[in-house]
């Protein structure tokens, strides 16, 4: 586990997952790959927490590497589960995952794709979208981030000067924003970059990389 700044803390395992403590209890920004929720488990009591403490789950899209261990968490701590209206119905098992868009470019990794464990399906307490989200925890804002999925989204708590949970929307290359290897260069993808940087964070959290934890906001607007 590793303090990205006071009460946050990443989990890396193929995917990263966060955990924010606070005074009100423990929120979940993801949960990593399925199977692998035990991780999670740990990081909490490193820092003196359990899974009752954590109150709710907010997910950033409906990739298996991203709500793989939502079912779990849940089930542990009654937590509240928070998603866009469409990954949603992914998340419920209503509808197929949308496949992620590096499979246009790098068809062959599909076959692999299919012999990894799926994420067990979950409810989904809260809907959420940016302008609409009044139930999130309340130091917490959504952000509507569509192009890695049609329903992502991006959060932003607001401690220590902003930290924005970007999920997939984008990733962080040696402290310069990139579409990431596994974006596509669609007018969707980029305009959900290109959002995120209107607005203020000192910090940024990444899916699929490291933090960035000074300068975040003005990284994204020389994107």
């Amino acid at each position: 586990m590793e303090t990205v700044t006071d009460g946050v803390y990443l989990i890396s395992r193929g995917s990263n997952a966060y955990i924010v403590d606070g005074d009100d209890g423990v929120v979940l920004v993801d949960t990593g790959l399925p199977k692998r929720h035990g991780l999670i488990i740990e990081g909490l009591s490193d820092i003196g927490r359990s899974t009752k403490d954590v109150r709710a789950i907010l997910i950033t899209h409906a990739h298996f590497d991203h709500f793989g261990g939502a079912a779990a968490l849940r089930s542990a701590s009654d937590a509240a589960v928070y998603a866009s209206h469409v990954d949603a119905m992914v998340i419920r098992g209503d509808k197929p995952a949308e496949p992620p868009p590096v499979l246009e470019r790098l068809p062959f990794i599909t076959s692999l794709m299919t012999i990894m464990p799926q994420a067990a399906s979950l409810a989904v307490d809260h809907i959420v979208a940016e302008g609409f989200d009044q139930e999130l925890p309340e130091d917490f804002t959504a952000i509507d981030t569509p192009g890695h999925t049609e329903g992502h989204l991006s959060y932003l708590l607001n401690r220590r000067g902003g930290i924005l949970f970007v999920g997939d929307a984008a990733n962080n290359a040696n402290g310069s924003i990139k579409r990431g290897w596994f974006n596509r260069s669609t007018d969707t993808i980029e305009g959900s970059i290109h959002h995120l940087a209107s607005f203020e964070f000192e910090t940024a959290v990444f899916g699929h990389s490291g933090p960035l934890r000074s300068g975040a906001s003005a990284a994204f607007c020389r994107y």
